[in-house]
């Protein structure tokens, strides 16, 4: 199947031609993080911010919001050097476990998903890393990717048997997360892998519900697209 994405202000451009691989530093500058907050009887993992960190930085750190820290020396560990990307095959086999959790209980497949780094997820995934792990919100390496755009992440761990239908604590998919954050080809690799469209979180919302509400014009194209191909067939 092959997608067109529209922009507003621009000529119509293949999907493919889209730069969806935002960096950590340039996410964390959109408006918007996925949490969980209550705001009276609204549950929404969906609500606007400014000037703050990932949604791993912020359960790193107890949901305080902040700019994406540099991790000083004594702040390097297994996790965030999974993080940045530099762990070894060495520093795997010293601990008790590939899977062993940080302070917050997230792994260092949590992390390398996060941070966009793919040889390390690659490495932690040979080395039989759990590719479903929950963190302590339900979220699993494969949501964190999404929220980042990091598709080849996303295709890895689709590849090796991630959920794609998996929801977090506030209901949310790895889909939801992408069509809001406007990571285009993202979602269209979620689609490629049976992403539910009809799939809804704790506050009514879906993926295109989303990519509305966030004025995520790319990946409303991609969704749009995909409605019609189902049509078509």
């Amino acid at each position: 199947m092959e997608n067109w994405v529209n922009k507003e202000e621009e000529d119509t451009k293949p999907i493919f031609e889209i730069t969806d691989n935002d960096s950590l530093s340039n996410y964390n500058n959109k408006k918007w993080l996925p949490e969980v907050l209550q705001d009276g009887s609204r549950k929404s993992a969906f609500q606007p911010y400014k000037n703050i960190g990932s949604v791993l930085t912020n359960l790193q750190r107890g949901n305080v919001p902040a700019e994406t820290p540099i991790p000083q020396p004594t702040d390097i560990n297994f996790h965030t050097r999974a993080g940045q990307g530099e762990i070894t095959q060495q520093d795997i086999d010293s601990e008790q476990s590939v899977d062993i959790c940080d302070s917050n209980g997230l792994t260092a497949l949590h992390w390398a998903s996060a941070y966009g780094q793919l040889p390390t997820v690659q490495l932690l995934l040979n080395n039989k890393a759990e590719v479903d792990r929950k963190g302590p919100k339900s979220e699993t390496a494969l949501l964190l990717a999404a929220e980042g755009g990091h598709i080849d992440i996303i295709r890895l761990l689709l590849k090796n048997g991630a959920a794609v239908n998996h929801v977090d604590d506030t209901g949310c998919s790895a889909l939801m997360y992408a069509a809001a954050g406007n990571h285009a080809h993202s979602c269209n690799e979620l689609f490629l892998y049976g992403a539910d469209l009809n799939m809804t979180n704790f506050n009514n919302e879906t993926a295109f519900s989303l990519a509305v509400d966030y004025k995520s014009h790319l990946a409303q194209s991609v969704i749009e697209n995909f409605i019609v191909s189902l049509l078509e067939m």
